[in-house]
């Protein structure tokens, strides 16, 4: 058995009476996967722990994974998000951060193209990772993300509910990383969670099935299975809808013109 005790960024969220709940009808139920595998939706493989750094930044990673691949599988779009932008402006630093809040960061300010804020190999230290961000970036972010609505939930730790969240979204999931038995993963007696990773597939009674930000471990170096009679602290889910572009009338469209 091999023993990780170190934190890879997840920190528990304290859940208040403002926030959703999966089946509280404040997020729509749009089912979407009726078998719950996402795989075939995956997006490319990040590693958070690049570049020899440890930016505790799995919560920022594992949204925009889910995010990703919710867009692809609705519209056909493959969108690179940057993890490292997500991450520095939810506030995360040493120790990490906690998925309610850097869902309400994302759902207010947006994120930008990882293209536009990469984590490139010249980025080989916490410093350089968490460096400050250009203001036009924080306005391209809002542009990007201003297309599409987003919400996300908390999903009950329960078989029923990871079930049928799942044919919503791929969900954030929290686990404890990484204790091995067999030929999957498990949480032993008494250890907390300390990683949040993107469940993408589950079978009942036998597994569920991560993409993780980590390429090490048993099996593939990204899918990871985790045993089924697991309790999670916190489970999100996630819902996000492009914004419909509203058409001008032609008088709309005249008066545009003359105001120009």
């Amino acid at each position: 058995m091999k023993k990780k005790l170190r934190n890879y960024g997840f920190r528990i969220d304290s859940i208040k009476e403002s926030d959703y709940i999966f089946g509280g009808g404040m997020v729509p139920m749009e089912i979407l996967q009726e078998d719950g595998d996402w795989t075939p939706y995956l997006p490319q493989f990040e590693a958070q722990n690049l570049n020899g750094i440890e930016p505790y930044a799995c919560v920022s990673f594992t949204i925009l994974n889910a995010i990703e691949i919710l867009i692809f599988k609705k519209y056909g779009i493959r969108e690179n998000f940057s993890d490292r932008f997500l991450a520095i402006v939810s506030g995360t630093k040493e120790g990490g951060n906690s998925p309610q809040v850097v869902c309400e960061f994302l759902r207010k300010l947006g994120v930008c193209n990882e293209t536009d804020l990469p984590f490139s190999p010249d980025i080989n230290t916490f410093d350089k990772f968490y460096s400050l961000i250009a203001p036009k970036l924080y306005e391209l972010a809002r542009e990007i993300f201003a297309k599409y609505d987003f919400k996300h939930e908390i999903v009950p730790s329960t078989d029923e509910a990871i079930l049928k969240a799942l044919k919503c979204s791929p969900l954030g999931l929290s686990v404890s990383a990484w204790w091995e038995r067999g030929s999957k993963y498990y949480k032993p007696d008494g250890m907390t969670d300390n990683h949040f990773t993107t469940l993408i597939k589950a079978k009942s009674n036998d597994y569920k099935r991560v993409f993780d930000s980590y390429a090490d471990g048993i099996g593939d170096p990204y899918l990871k299975d985790y045993e089924w009679n697991t309790k999670h602290s916190v489970i999100k889910r996630f819902w996000i809808q492009k914004k419909e572009v509203k058409k001008l009338s032609w008088f709309q469209r005249l008066w545009s013109f003359f105001m120009l």
